[in-house]
Order: structure tokens, then C-alpha cells, then sequence
């Protein structure tokens, strides 16, 4: 019975998880909701390593589009969403 609420409690978490970010992809926030900036986060996290980040293909060196922020995002930024590919 221990085994079936932590699984439960576990597919729960990511259920919501995956709603979560269904509804930021469909309404995204703005950098400053994000908490967004331009440099690598803890453990050199950065836009380029995240599944959300779309790089500039023309200048990879260059703002890229994020599936969850409005504007322009540079790689080498992070914010709050970041989950790696």
C-alpha cells in the first residue's frame, strides 16, 4: 500500500509538471517573470542546453526564441524554466 501512494504521489508530481508547462507554452511569460539573464546559471546552465531554447541558426552566437519567454533569448542566459534536453 506504501509503494502504491509514493508511485501515485510520483505520477501525480509529474502530471502536473507536464500541465505546468503545456500552459507556459501556450502563454509565455515575460523575462522578468522568468527571472531571465543574459549569463550561465548554477552548474553552467544555459539556454543553449535547455529543451525549450530554439538557437539562431543564421548566428548561433545570437538571441534564439524560447518556447516559455517572450523576445529574444540569448544561450549563454538561463531562467527559472530551464530544464535540460
Amino acid at each position: 500500500m506504501i509503494k502504491r501512494r509514493r508511485v501515485t504521489l510520483s505520477l501525480g508530481g509529474f502530471v502536473w509538471l507536464a500541465s505546468t508547462r503545456m500552459l507556459r507554452a501556450n502563454n509565455p511569460a515575460s523575462p522578468q517573470d522568468a527571472h531571465y539573464v543574459n549569463h550561465p546559471g548554477p552548474g553552467g546552465i544555459t539556454c543553449a542546453t535547455c529543451q525549450f531554447y530554439f538557437p539562431n541558426h543564421a548566428a548561433p552566437a545570437q538571441p534564439g526564441h524560447c518556447q516559455l519567454i517572450t523576445g529574444p533569448v540569448g544561450p549563454s542566459g538561463h531562467c527559472d524554466f530551464y530544464a535540460a534536453r
